[in-house]
């Protein structure tokens, strides 16, 4: 027992320096453009002087859509030398529930310049980028609503010292800001999912002093909705857009759209190739290469007769050939809770499937399918199980009392997931 207490300590000390680490509350974005303030006083002043401005009551909120989890940013929106803080705040009971306040510093404290107010009743995304290509920062800001159904608001915010103007606005369900065709300019592309009709994905351009529609193109008509939309290097040296979309009865479709000469949008791949069942998997740079990959299921060979939840599916990922085709670059095991990934070596392609005797939570083993050798075992232990394989099994990751371990004949690259443990009892607090 001592053993087991000792295990499941280290397993909450792990997990309680990941959750001090992802804590922080400050982000300076985008970190290019940003320039420092020179400031007398200190961060914790300045959340002491935003939370005198806000009303008695309201919440300060960050964006759903986040990878971080800032409240406050602190940029230099109009180019001066400057930072200004910008942040966003909810008022539950009043009619309007979003604001956003921004305040300027003198260099020696702050002070609120504006306070606006915002749409919907959710705060989905903050960006700040240059759209105009003045070498100004633009706010823009995503609100959306409880209806994950419906479109959001997408509202476009020019600073200036005397003024906070709202250049543009345009419904979305998803969008991203970039520079596809790599010209040194940023350009807005929003897609819009419409009931009963083919989504869209429009690009925009500003152009004599406002943003206005540069070229529109209807995607995939098996597609219901869009769920996911990214962008950057599709190839190592050709930017686009990657788009994910549930395409009903849990089948998925994945499109990758670029820029043609004239700045047309244009799509790469050929209809259909990217259809999967039970996939729903976003598409984004999995192995850190700088190139976006779409991940698509794959039926282990054997478990045609079983059901879906019980199937160990492979993950195969693919980046776009060049022409208009995929070609594999990666195939993976992921555990379906997301505790742990499992790389597989190429000598194991066209031959690795798993033993139908496996169970996803209990234990995998991973065989040739022509001659049933093992090339690696997964199993769940317990931690005193665990003490009599640790010497040979390699850790993968904890989820509540049980232990994830590996054995392979050969190195394999097996990432981690998070740990998940229980809540420590009284004898193991007291010991």
């Amino acid at each position: 027992m001592i053993k087991s207490r000792t295990i499941r300590k280290a397993s909450l000390l792990l997990l309680l320096a990941s959750v001090m680490l992802s804590g922080c509350q400050w982000v300076q974005d985008p970190k290019s453009m940003l320039k420092e303030p020179r400031l007398s006083t200190d961060k914790a002043n300045l959340k002491s002087i935003i939370d005198s401005q806000k009303p008695e009551g309201a919440n300060i909120i960050r964006p759903r859509n986040a990878d971080d989890r800032s409240t406050i940013r602190i940029a230099d929106l109009n180019n001066d030398g400057k930072g200004e803080a910008i942040v966003f705040y909810e008022t539950p009971d009043k009619d309007v529930r979003i604001h956003g306040m921004i305040f300027k510093s003198d260099g020696d404290t702050w002070t609120k310049v504006f306070d606006f107010d915002g749409e919907g009743t959710q705060l989905d995304r903050v960006e700040l980028v240059d759209l105009t290509g003045d070498k100004n920062l633009d706010l823009v800001v995503g609100y959306g609503s409880n209806d994950p159904k419906l479109n959001k608001g997408l509202v476009v915010y020019r600073f200036t010292d005397t003024e906070m103007v709202r250049m543009f606005e345009q419904p979305y369900s998803q969008f991203v800001i970039d520079d596809l065709d790599q010209s040194g300019k940023n350009r807005l592309f929003i897609l819009n999912n419409r009931s009963g009709q083919i989504p869209v994905l429009f690009s925009f351009d500003y152009q004599n002093g406002r943003m206005v529609k540069f070229h529109e193109v209807k995607l995939s008509s098996n597609a219901n909705a869009y769920m996911n939309m990214v962008s950057g290097f599709i190839s190592k040296d050709r930017k686009g857009l990657v788009l994910d979309a549930d395409s009903g009865a849990n089948y998925y479709i994945s499109n990758i759209i670029g820029m043609n000469k004239d700045h047309m949008l244009e799509s790469l791949l050929q209809e259909g190739l990217t259809e999967s069942k039970w996939g729903g998997i976003k598409s984004s740079d999995m192995n850190g290469d700088g190139i976006i990959e779409i991940g698509i299921p794959e039926q282990p060979h054997g478990w045609d007769l079983y059901q879906s939840h019980e199937i160990p599916y492979f993950t195969n990922f693919f980046q776009w050939d060049g022409q208009h085709g995929l070609k594999l670059v990666e195939k993976q095991y992921r555990d379906h809770m997301d505790r742990f990934h499992l790389t597989f070596p190429k000598s194991w392609y066209g031959r690795v499937t798993v033993d139908t005797k496996s169970k996803k939570d209990e234990m995998l083993r991973f065989v040739d399918l022509h001659t049933n050798e093992t090339f690696a075992i997964i199993r769940f232990f317990t931690p005193e199980a665990w003490e009599s394989y640790k010497e040979k099994w390699t850790y993968l990751s904890s989820f509540g009392d049980k232990i994830i371990g590996i054995y392979s004949k050969e190195p394999l690259n097996a990432k981690q997931g998070v740990p998940k443990i229980p809540e420590l009892d009284k004898s193991d607090s007291d010991s």
